[in-house]
């Protein structure tokens, strides 16, 4: 990790991230798994479990914006890693008391992803207060390789927890993890008072209207969020109805498909370091392109699983993951230090939420069309469908001068 963004208070919010995003690697695994094993799930209601957790964005997404620039940021952060873990909490109870049911799946990944909408808004609103502008985009980095890191722990370990302890069950590390998490924003600086200024005491409407409009305003940072909207819409939809087909199609146990979900994480880490290299090299815009084309086509290898013998198909699906992780990964890196270079302090809450409505909000959509296509169209060729939408993203910065941009740092703050 770099000097500059190793700090007390980075380092509590990146220790935060780091556990949190390792249980919920696990949950990636456990819960999908909870669905379609224990209760019996169809491409459909998989594809209406994922909707339902990303679902919030759409109706809540910009109104969080405006309360997390109005709320302390590190008050924000305790509280939904608190709500978080007790909402999560309850599938192995539920369990454990003969009560689990796809309803209460649905309700449980509604009211987590409420909270996860305030979770992640207020982390990334967070960085920016403290990690200083020229190292944010090595602050970026270093938090992709930490998820990757977690994406190639989460799974396998998830894989050996389901199969100890069966996949509900296994959602109580998940719930454990956030605890941890709001420990550590607790102990935080930085982020105790709001980043409020006296003429934002506007009204909901304006103050949400000045985060939209700036992402709409910067031909940049819209190039490159229609490009993430699109490519995570796609991805959604392939994620709503791929351990279905792993499990079903493919014939793979727990423990080898935790094992060959995170070998992604492995393409995670490689993206990761590449991301700079490739940068210096091509400049962030053709990198950020090539990554999406690079990571939807390599998605688009695991449907040819089906037609090779158990230990290739297996290969297979490694190797896809890999390659579509390693482009989803450098992308990630160059595309979030855009926001931070071009958002003025003050506002970072309403861009984040005006992102993360427009990426999360359409992956809602995306879902269930992913869940509507495995139905109609069968997994394998749904799969590829996805796959090809993923890497048109690309289109996007090509068209817009985002294609131009050769560093975020190269980019101002925009007058607010």
């Amino acid at each position: 990790m770099s000097t500059g963004t190793w700090r007390p208070d980075f380092r509590r919010l990146w220790i935060g991230t780091a556990v949190s995003n390792l249980g919920g690697q696990v949950s990636v695994l456990a819960l999908p798994l909870t669905a379609a094993v224990v209760l019996g799930a169809g491409p459909v209601q998989m594809g209406v479990l994922t909707a339902l957790n990303r679902a919030p964005y759409l109706a809540l997404g910009l109104v969080v914006g405006v309360w997390i620039d109005r709320i302390p940021r590190r008050t924000v952060l305790v509280a939904a890693g608190l709500g978080l873990a007790a909402t999560l909490g309850v599938i192995p109870a539920a369990a454990a008391l003969g009560w689990l049911s796809l309803p209460l799946l649905y309700a449980t990944a509604l009211l987590s992803g409420v909270q996860v909408i305030f979770l992640e808004v207020a982390y990334l609103a967070a960085v920016p207060m403290v990690v200083p502008r020229e190292h944010r985009p090595a602050a970026q980095r270093d938090i992709e390789l930490t998820m990757s890191a977690g994406q190639l722990v989460g799974p396998p370990l998830g894989g050996v927890l389901v199969q100890a302890l069966t996949a509900p069950i296994a959602l109580a590390f998940d719930a454990a993890t956030y605890l941890v998490a709001a420990l550590a924003a607790a102990r935080m600086r930085a982020g105790r008072t709001s980043t409020r200024r006296p003429d934002d005491d506007a009204g909901m409407l304006h103050q949400i209207r000045e985060g939209v409009g700036l992402v709409v305003r910067e031909r940049v940072l819209r190039a490159v969020t229609l490009a993430t909207a699109t490519f995570v819409f796609w991805t959604t939809a392939y994620l709503a109805i791929f351990v279905l087909f792993l499990v079903r199609d493919v014939h793979l146990g727990a423990r080898t498909l935790g094992v060959v979900l995170a070998c992604g994480a492995v393409g995670g880490i490689a993206g990761a370091a590449l991301a700079g290299p490739l940068g210096r090299r091509l400049g962030s815009g053709v990198t950020m392109a090539v990554a999406l084309a690079a990571g939807g086509s390599g998605a688009a290898l695991a449907p040819l699983a089906i037609l090779l013998p158990h230990r290739w198909a297996v290969v297979v699906v490694a190797s896809s993951q890999a390659l579509a992780w390693c482009g989803q990964q450098i992308h990630m890196v160059h595309q979030v230090p855009v926001r931070y270079a071009v958002c003025p302090d003050h506002l970072h809450g309403r861009v984040n939420a005006t992102i993360r409505t427009t990426v999360w909000g359409s992956s809602t959509v995306g879902a269930l069309l992913g869940g509507l296509l495995g139905e109609r169209l069968g997994l394998p060729a749904a799969l590829v469908a996805a796959s090809a939408g993923a890497a048109l993203a690309a289109g996007w910065i090509l068209a817009s001068p985002a294609r131009a941009l050769r560093r975020s740092t190269d980019l101002r703050p925009a007058v607010a």
